[in-house]
């Protein structure tokens, strides 16, 4: 990402930027004047940036008609290519925007107006796992009006002992919006599609760079966890294109399934289109499959696909909900009662496995 700095520009906190005025936490009334306001500010900057194809949303509480909300109005905009430089940073900043760098979110770039800040712009990938969180979370509350007001007692309650501490007052909200989150992707009947990758492997010298790899198995499971597809398929490798003997006894694979298999992109391609347009959410046990999944795109000089982003980590969630440290999914399985079924370390067999415990996880 190029860095601009034509006009002193920088990410937070720049010189002078007062900060204490910025994060005073104030909740209002709401006020029906905020969706216009949004609408003039997106008229505003689409005026200045429209050539970029930007999507906009207004997302945040002030989007939420009847509560109570900072007044502060946000904005998201979505673009296939993540980039910010002088293009977007120069136009911006004629209109009152401060650049303030991903500001605690990866993947998410965060333009503040005002001091007091009356908006905030977020501009993330179109699609991704920002641009569908914000969207699901915020028409679910516009439909469930206890959700709503719980938000918003929460809200006043944390204004009120964290009124000078913007970042306890996030964290504070960080149970109630995941668990609101977790009901909010079922009621948007979002498919949870968890997914197991296998890749080349070695007695030693196994590491995320070097592997490559070799299957993807997936298992996609509706808003009522059932079943309703299943993908598996070979990847053939580029780098080291002979298995291992070590690989093949421990995963079962044959030099011949990955012979006469393609190669990555497109068999990724194969996979997102399998398992459908947004919003959906891709879960694995731990993040090491988002993980290799980044690192096979970087070898072949491609992006990953924004759907990708909306990651779950089963592990982490299990770990939280039994308040154990991070398991195996073989010891996950017999904590959970369930007996393994099929081949370990294949791709479907073990997308099998942990959509069943996805099944226990979220549904509780």
């Amino acid at each position: 990402m190029t860095r601009p700095n034509p006009r002193g520009l920088a990410p937070f906190p720049p010189p002078g930027y007062p900060r204490r005025v910025d994060d005073l936490i104030e909740v209002v009334p709401y006020e029906a004047s905020w969706p216009a306001a949004y609408e003039a500010e997106r008229a505003a900057i689409n005026a200045r940036l429209g050539e970029l194809g930007a999507s906009f949303e207004h997302i945040g509480s002030t989007a939420v008609p009847g509560i109570a909300a900072k007044p502060t109005i946000d904005l998201m905009a979505g673009v296939d290519e993540l980039r910010v430089d002088e293009s977007v940073v120069e136009p911006l900043a004629d209109l009152g925007y401060r650049y303030l760098g991903e500001y605690g979110i990866a993947g998410r770039h965060f333009f503040r107006k005002g001091s007091p800040p009356t908006h905030h712009l977020h501009w993330v990938r179109r699609g991704g796992d920002f641009w569908w969180k914000q969207l699901v979370f915020r028409d679910f509350l516009r439909t469930s009006p206890t959700d709503a007001r719980a938000y918003e007692a929460l809200k006043r309650d944390l204004a009120s002992r964290f009124h000078n501490d913007r970042s306890r007052y996030t964290a504070s909200k960080t149970s109630f919006v995941t668990g609101t989150l977790e009901r909010a992707w079922r009621w948007s009947k979002a498919p949870l599609v968890v997914f197991d990758l296998e890749a080349t492997c070695w007695e030693k010298g196994t590491v995320v760079e070097r592997q490559e790899l070799i299957e993807i198995g997936a298992v996609r499971l509706e808003a009522d966890f059932a079943v309703r597809g299943e993908f598996q398929r070979f990847v053939r490798p580029t780098g080291e294109p002979a298995l291992s003997d070590f690989c093949r006894r421990l995963t079962g694979i044959r030099q011949e399934d990955l012979d006469a298999a393609e190669s990555f992109l497109p068999v990724l391609a194969s996979f997102v289109d399998w398992a459908g347009p947004g919003p959906l959410r891709f879960a694995s046990w731990s993040t090491y499959d988002l993980r290799q999944l980044r690192s096979d795109c970087r070898r072949h000089l491609a992006a990953l696909p924004p759907p990708l982003e909306c990651h779950l980590d089963l592990r982490q969630r299990f770990s939280e909900q039994r308040g154990l440290e991070p398991q195996t999914m073989k010891r996950a399985l017999e904590l959970a009662g369930l007996a393994q079924e099929g081949h370990h370390h294949r791709g479907l067999d073990d997308a099998r496995n942990i959509a069943r415990l996805a099944t226990l996880i979220l549904k509780s």
